[in-house]
């Protein structure tokens, strides 16, 4: 099942996601080959998964991104399935499994980008299935791989496990506090990335926050999975102290703020993404603090449902903005 829609019950961590880069050996990096080569080490990596003796073989559908439509191709990588950067590459493809809880990118900054996404808190489970694909298709290739470096990838930052375990975080007391710069400069010192909602370069729309680990080399993968949880634990326990103290300080407010972005999301007729994430957030925060009674999970479904390419493949056809805001009021009056 895809991630947004799993059950969680977690009120702080939406989701969890482990990546996996990797190159074959046989060929130079993705920036240093021509199309033909391109072509080549794809379909030996596509052949390798969709050939293969395991369940793999009738789990995945290759996609390639020369055939998609430009919505289609943003729609993936709004719900996380692919990379921003994948879309324009039209050499590149991408392999996702039936559930879309798994994808495997093909020609981005490196040969292969292996990733799970989980709903909830699963950084073990989501590296422990991703470990398992892994090993059936390094028994089909051969690996960059040096007994000093480890994994060699493009980016000297992903050089060692190639692993970045990282979990998206729904932070709203803290960012209202003005306490997350504190505590993402804290992270930064040891070692932990915080970032928007869609990771470098994003911004944190709706209070969510990716978290993830920056060095790949000189750990072992079980080393960066704990050393993630650890500080993912924290961050949760920050979250919790500022919401108890936002309502032992500021109740009257925090309670307007949660029913005014309550009665505009059931009630208007044109809104922006932008001011729906923010105002999903507000009502999140409602829901987990026991002010108000709405289910999580449609919540956090909406945020993806209210993106830009998503509202335009529900309609079938391309939109306007203005037409885009109008049918995103409906769509969330109606989930609501």
């Amino acid at each position: 099942m895809i991630w947004y829609k799993e059950k969680n019950d977690n009120d702080i961590v939406v989701s969890t996601r482990v990546r996996l880069a990797r190159n074959l050996s046989k060929y130079p990096f993705p920036n240093a080959m021509n199309k033909e080569t391109i072509k080549k080490a794809r379909e030996e990596i596509e052949n390798c998964i969709m050939n293969s003796n395991s369940t793999l073989s009738k789990d995945f559908k290759i996609y390639n991104m020369l055939d998609l439509e430009d919505t289609d191709k943003k729609m993936l990588a709004e719900k996380h399935l692919i990379s921003f950067d994948l879309l324009d590459n039209k050499d590149s493809s991408v392999l996702i499994n039936k559930d879309e809880n798994m994808s495997v990118m093909l020609m981005e900054e490196d040969h292969l980008r292996l990733q799970v996404i989980m709903g909830g808190f699963k950084l073990d489970e989501a590296y422990e299935t991703a470990n398992r694909v892994d090993d059936v298709i390094d028994e089909n290739v051969q690996y960059a791989f040096d007994a000093d470096f480890g994994y060699l990838t493009s980016c000297p930052t992903n050089t060692g496990t190639g692993l970045r375990a990282s979990v998206m975080m729904h932070l709203p007391a803290l960012t209202m506090t003005n306490s997350i710069q504190r505590i993402i400069s804290s992270a930064g010192g040891l070692g932990i990335a915080i970032r928007g909602m869609y990771g470098e370069g994003s911004k944190a729309y709706g209070s969510l926050y990716q978290i993830s680990n920056q060095v790949t080399l000189g750990l072992t993968e079980k080393e960066i999975i704990e050393k993630v949880k650890n500080i993912v634990n924290q961050i949760a326990e920050h979250e919790k102290q500022a919401r108890k103290k936002l309502l032992e300080n500021n109740r009257d407010y925090i309670e307007d703020k949660i029913y005014r972005a309550y009665g505009i999301l059931k009630y208007a007729r044109t809104i922006s993404s932008k001011e729906a994430k923010a105002l999903i957030s507000d009502v999140l925060m409602g829901k987990n603090m026991g002010i108000i009674d709405i289910d999580n999970g449609e919540l956090i479904e909406l945020m993806i449902m209210a993106e830009p390419a998503y509202i335009e493949h529900m309609s079938k056809k391309k939109l306007s903005p203005e037409e885009r805001d109008k049918k995103r009021a409906e769509l969330i009056r109606d989930a609501i």
